[in-house]
């Protein structure tokens, strides 16, 4: 149709399509692996390069909403509006999450979802535009000040800053012309959809401001800062407090920045927020592609899977909000949320509705013994030491092994009754190649520690009939390197380990900045993990020091 054609004509000068907007490039994606993004801190440099490049905060590619983000701030643009939820294009993963702008490319059937969503949203919105109109939802006495009024007021909220005054003439112009054409209803849907077409929407553009310091980087202005942190702590866009801040120049005093991050830690926004992220470093998605063998795990229902996904979701709220919770309370705690499917998983009385419940700490110690982690790294009948064990290496070390060469087999030999073997004796078969041995010491000296449990997360003393063997070997932990007996010895090495301590911090800088850590953010990467383990790993006051650094704060005013 012509008209919803016309909606986009403002949104037609978008650099979604031009290469020259690329938000990223391949080699972005790879630059985490190549300049070795292992969570260290030693980089073998010294302390004076280090102090040479203090202020230098790195790269800033262009970036966009995720499909979630995008929901979000549609969500908080037309409070109460009963919105369909859009259906935007998800992103291929790197290193684990979703946002990274290196994986931003845009394509046509991404500007196709943007139109197809922005028609949807703004129908919905319509309807109900008694709920955020500033004025008559038919216009009232005086229409063309009513979508005047409406430009004013919701373009700075979209574009996240003030409109210019040649930008907010030129959806004034286009609302003027549709409405003589149209009608006001239409003239303001059309409106509505060019803005959330808009570049300015769909992308953080990131401006600075102020003095450029020797190494070329300048702070950014207070708009975008307040949009960095409302999309870090919040995944959506800022409230009216955080852009009144940004207006009163605020945001560039330390004391204000911890102050608004104490604020919106207490938002409920912040947990959901929170869960997203821990969803993305803990892989709980994969728990929606677990099927036992029903034959082998008659007891399994599709609702126990539901239940082991959301354990995890309410685990990590409370150990980052509730309890104020440290790194080793991820690895450690021998408490969970517990509900009718999972007692019997977890061998405790059954409750009536979830409930924090106290499990056996000889079996059971935070995110790894729980049963979504368990039962996701598993195959149909016998679990997965290679999955657990890759796991560990690559979202709790930064160390992800490579993939297995073309021409091996990675197939586990199958047990015959005439030889009945142990899960773990199958698995060491594949070691005898030495082909195989370099990565599968690492991956099965972790792996074979969760031997203890089995496809569904269930503990067991037996494996076809043997003793279990969950004995391991812990390598490239730093100092917690060595041997250990079961996951709960294991879990406790992690949670002391300097390694996985830094990794966490390079998790969080991912998901802050949008991009995989660099060479050239050795320096505030290293002030960021002494300031964690000062802080004992406390994963809140991570954030806070995140924000404070120079890499958050500051931009390059060259590529």
């Amino acid at each position: 149709m012509r008209w919803l054609r016309m909606a986009t004509m403002i949104a037609a000068s978008s650099c979604l399509m031009l290469p020259a907007c690329k938000p990223g490039s391949e080699d972005d994606a790879a630059e985490g692996d190549a300049t070795g993004e292992t969570g260290g801190t030693g980089d073998g440099d010294g302390d004076g390069e280090c102090l040479a490049a203090a202020h230098d905060p790195g790269p800033a590619p262009l970036r966009r909403l995720t499909a979630r983000q995008y929901a979000n701030t549609v969500r908080d643009l037309f409070p109460g509006v009963d919105l369909p939820e859009p259906t935007i294009l998800l992103d291929p993963l790197v290193a684990g999450f979703e946002n990274n702008a290196a994986a931003q490319t845009p394509s046509a059937l991404l500007i196709e979802q943007y139109q197809r969503a922005a028609v949807e949203i703004t129908e919905a919105a319509i309807d109900q535009a008694e709920l955020w109109l500033p004025c008559a939802s038919d216009g009232g006495a005086d229409p063309s000040a009513c979508g005047q009024a409406l430009i004013a007021e919701l373009g700075p909220r979209m574009f996240r800053r003030p409109l210019s005054a040649e930008t907010a003439q030129i959806y004034a112009h286009f609302f003027e012309t549709q409405r003589g054409e149209h009608g006001f209803s239409i003239a303001l849907q059309l409106t509505l959809q060019a803005m959330l077409q808009a570049p300015e929407f769909i992308y953080f553009v990131e401006q600075g401001e102020g003095e450029v310091n020797p190494d070329g980087a300048q702070p950014l202005d207070g708009y975008t800062l307040a949009t960095r942190l409302s999309y870090f702590i919040w995944d959506t866009m800022p409230d009216e407090e955080l852009f009144a801040a940004a207006a009163a120049n605020e945001l560039g005093s330390e004391a204000a920045l911890v102050a608004q991050v104490e604020r919106m830690l207490a938002d409920p926004r912040a947990r959901e927020s929170t869960v997203n992220f821990y969803r993305q470093w803990f892989d709980f998605d994969s728990i929606d592609e677990i099927v036992p063998d029903l034959a082998t795990y008659p007891d399994y229902t599709p609702t126990l899977r539901d239940s082991m996904k959301q354990e995890l979701e309410r685990l990590a709220e409370w150990t980052v909000f509730d309890l104020d919770g440290n790194f080793s309370d991820l690895m450690l705690a021998n408490s969970s949320f517990v509900d009718a499917e999972l007692a019997g998983i977890y061998g405790v009385p059954a409750p009536g509705e979830w409930a924090l419940t106290e499990l056996d700490p000889t079996q059971r110690a935070g995110m790894l013994t729980s049963a979504g982690f368990l039962a996701s790294r598993a195959h149909a009948v016998n679990p997965s030491p290679v999955k657990r064990g890759v796991f560990v290496l690559e979202h709790l070390l930064c160390q992800p092994p490579p993939p297995p060469p073309p021409d091996v087999s990675t197939e586990v030999p199958e047990d015959t009754p005439a030889d009945p073997k142990t899960n773990r004796e199958r698995y060491q078969a594949h070691t005898v190649d030495p082909l195989c041995q370099g990565c599968h010491v690492n991956i099965d000296g972790i792996g074979f520690g969760f031997e203890h449990y089995d496809s569904l997360g269930r503990w067991r003393d037996t494996d076809n009939g043997f003793p279990v063997d969950a004995t391991g070997t812990l390598i490239g932990s730093g100092e917690s390197d060595g041997e250990f007996d079961g996951a709960i010895e294991l879990a406790a090495k992690l949670a002391s380990s300097e390694v996985a301590h830094d990794c966490a911090v390079t998790n969080y800088l991912r998901w802050a900045l949008a991009r995989s850590p660099v060479i050239d953010d050795r320096c505030f990467r290293d002030e960021l993990e002494q300031a964690f383990l000062a802080s004992e790993g406390n994963l809140r006051a991570l954030v806070t020091e995140i924000i404070l650094s120079d890499a958050f704060r500051l931009r390059r005013t060259e590529p």
